[in-house]
């Protein structure tokens, strides 16, 4: 009889740490995950709410991949979506195991916001459990064999000043982190930290207009990039490229598929007037970003206003210029050495980049940038300070022209494919 119930507590002692143990990380044991497979892991806004039909901005982006394949451009990935309303980083790693883990996929899309960790409500406390998480999601999906990939927090109608500021500080961390991730605040901000007027459902979530914003801030071939174990961007200590000159022709950038938002920044010498940078729209439309007869940077947009800086850069010393161009609340700025030149209102459609082609003054440059978002000048600022921000990078062109660190002097450094080319005018 003893003997009976001592096996009946075992049986019973057994079953219960059986039904509260942690499930088994898959990853580990089979071995065998779907490298061609993206889930998308967050709360309400990357599920769809606010779209019509929930097919919102995660849905939008699995359409550019597939249209990307079936041209031969990208590689045939799928997508499933397990994201849930009201989610933060907590309620994630409750169901890490349960809707992650049990997809056998790669990589995990990671798209969480300070609104739903309760920041407006709470203020500073949740500002740092978001920040305190995050990196422990990182690390849960790493150490398992998973590709993280983030997003940065976006925002809300119901935002004040300092919620708007605390998103600033956080998306500025997550530009340095070690992990891809995307500006999805620099594509749909109206500069006070809520959705762009007419690009929102209702407070919390953009529409049909907003959720497309939010799909162009992807770096279209990311997942290309990673698959091909394509590593972080670090800044590369090298030359400069002269191009000011029309012996080499222009060095060319074709940003992948449709981009909106953007911001483009290269460091420049100069002895005097020049053109740095051409740009050309969707209509074939000219615009540019030269070095005036007084000395001073000027931009002349693709529908032909002018932002006419006030900072003399003729003078044989780099100086950073940075164009930035917020295409929902149709803004473009002019920034130069973080300080800012001027804006205009327009909305551009960019689809090509060149530097030099022409024969000017002397001008030498380094260090081209590319983004598929808007930046406000807390961002504008940490690019002038040299801080490496990765948010929606898609090329980072060190353009090392004496190869005293890259062998290829058009080589681009960003998690993209995208490539630059040479094209005599």
């Amino acid at each position: 009889m003893r003997l009976r119930f001592t096996l009946s507590l075992l049986f019973l002692s057994a079953f219960f740490m059986a039904a509260n143990a942690q499930p088994v990380d898959t990853a580990k044991n089979a071995g065998q995950l779907d490298t061609l497979k993206i889930v998308y892991f967050g709360s309400s806004v990357p599920y769809g709410i606010g779209a019509t039909k929930n097919f919102g901005y995660t849905s939008m982006f699995t359409k550019i991949l597939q249209q990307r394949a079936a041209t031969g451009v990208g590689k045939n990935w799928t997508t499933v979506n397990k994201s849930i309303g009201g989610d933060n980083t907590i309620k994630l790693m409750k169901r890490w195991h349960r809707d992650f883990v049990s997809q056998h996929s790669k990589y995990v899309f990671i798209a969480l916001s300070l609104g739903n960790e309760f920041v407006h409500e709470k203020g500073l406390s949740m500002y740092e459990q978001f920040k305190a998480n995050l990196p422990k999601l990182i690390t849960m999906a790493r150490d398992s064999g998973y590709v993280p990939v983030i997003t940065n927090c976006y925002t809300r109608n119901d935002f004040n000043e300092r919620d708007y500021y605390y998103t600033k500080q956080m998306d500025l961390w997550i530009h340095t982190l070690d992990v891809p991730s995307v500006n999805l605040l620099g594509s749909i901000d109206d500069g006070s930290g809520k959705w762009a007027a007419g690009y929102w459902y209702n407070d919390g979530h953009p529409n049909d207009m907003g959720h497309r914003e939010l799909s162009y801030a992807i770096v279209p071939s990311l997942f290309d990039a990673l698959s091909n174990g394509k590593a972080q961007p670090k800044w590369i200590d090298g030359s400069s490229a002269e191009i000011g000159k029309d012996n080499k022709g222009a060095i060319v950038f074709k940003p992948d598929n449709m981009v909106h938002s953007f911001t483009t920044t290269i460091a420049v010498k100069a002895d005097g007037k020049g053109q740095i940078m051409q740009l050309k729209d969707s209509l074939d439309h000219l615009g540019l970003i030269t070095i005036s007869d007084k000395g001073v940077v000027k931009y002349t947009s693709p529908v032909k206003d002018q932002i006419i800086g006030n900072i003399k850069i003729s003078d044989r010393k780099w100086h950073k210029i940075t164009l930035t161009h917020f295409y929902a609340r149709s803004e473009t700025a002019l920034y130069c050495d973080s300080l800012f030149q001027g804006h205009i209102d327009e909305r551009l459609v960019i689809k090509e980049l060149s530097l030099g082609g022409k024969k000017d003054s002397n001008i030498e440059a380094k260090n081209w940038l590319f983004y598929r978002a808007g930046m406000n000048i807390d961002e504008v600022r940490a690019l002038n300070e040299n801080t490496l921000l990765k948010s929606s990078l898609e090329l980072y062109a060190p353009l090392d022209e004496k190869h005293v660190s890259l062998k290829d002097e058009l080589a681009n450094m960003a998690q993209s494919t995208d490539m630059l080319s040479r094209m005599m005018q």
